[in-house]
């Protein structure tokens, strides 16, 4: 079974509008409301791939009530801990050209929900074999977020434990290396963990063979439509992607993540993994919601990725 931990999930709202006009109004041509928070397009991804799985998190409120419906709706199985505070929304406007997110902070989870989420967790370790842990951490009260991210993560000393945070959190948990067995930055994210800035493909390939972080665990370092580089155990390899015409990418590196916890819960080589988890990133910024893929597509996209080891 795939574990999904969403610490800190919120309602999606997109609008779509026309190119937008900062201090005018703008008018909505089109919304779309989905249950969201990065673990939770994993959990949906991993549904579409009819893998075993069960997503945790905390939700609360009028909007965690909206959410449990709405996954409920889908057939999502879940393992939620109710808190007292309201679940956070995000916002995403996209007028044709780019897109701007306003995402709110999040609640604050008291010590008995920390607590009640540890003993909820606990209940499904001996069926775990992947573990994905995706976004930020709330507000959590007499608790840092990286104690936090620490018990969760010390359950799982038999499981293979992927993780994607912001760079900040991340990097103070590989500094203590916990049980971390994958990561997946963005470029950007990256170069933060390195105190990097402008590397070149060959300078993230060269800091990905030698840089210490990455010594012990295996790195897929996405680059928008410029592909992947991946490091998996001790090869390295370079993935570029078609050119496609992108709807809404909000939840294609989630999707991702999804790709990568299914090929290592079903034991996919490599190359296979890395053109699973490519497509299904790429599927999902070619449709409307967050957190989609389309498995015929997921097909066809997996065809005309290209991987070569460097």
């Amino acid at each position: 079974m795939i574990a999904t931990h969403t610490f800190n999930p919120s309602i999606d709202i997109t609008y779509s509008i026309d190119p937008i006009q900062v201090g005018e109004v703008n008018r909505v041509k089109d919304m779309i409301k989905n249950p969201g928070g990065k673990g939770i397009n994993v959990t949906k991804v991993l549904d579409i791939l009819n893998v075993p799985y069960r997503a945790y998190g905390y939700l609360g409120g009028s909007h965690g009530e909206w959410m449990k419906q709405a996954l409920k709706d889908k057939h999502i199985e879940t393992a939620f801990t109710d808190i007292k505070d309201e679940t956070r929304q995000s916002l995403a406007i996209n007028d044709g050209t780019s897109q701007t997110e306003v995402l709110e902070q999040g609640p604050t989870i008291s010590k008995a929900e920390q607590e009640a989420y540890i003993e909820t967790a606990k209940k499904g370790l001996a069926e775990t074999t992947v573990v994905t842990i995706s976004g930020s951490s709330p507000n959590l009260e007499d608790t840092s977020k990286f104690s936090h991210m620490q018990r969760v993560l010390e359950l799982y000393q038999n499981s293979y434990n992927l993780v994607d945070t912001n760079a900040k959190e991340l990097k103070q948990l590989l500094e203590e290396h916990l049980p971390i067995h994958c990561i997946k930055p963005n470029q950007s994210e990256f170069e933060m963990l390195i105190d990097a800035s402008d590397l070149s493909i060959d300078a993230c390939i060269h800091e990905l063979k030698t840089h210490a972080f990455f010594k012990d665990i295996d790195v897929f370092l996405t680059l928008g439509g410029d592909g992947a580089i991946i490091k998996w155990k001790s090869d390295v390899y370079r993935a570029t992607l078609p050119k496609k015409d992108i709807i809404n990418p909000v939840g294609s590196g989630d999707s991702t993540v999804a790709g990568i916890a299914y090929s290592v819960h079903e034991q996919l080589e490599p190359e296979a993994m890395i053109k699973l988890a490519l497509a299904c990133g790429t599927s999902n910024a070619l449709q409307a919601q967050t957190g989609h893929i389309d498995l015929e597509q997921v097909e066809t996209i997996k065809k005309e990725i290209e991987v070569e080891r460097v």
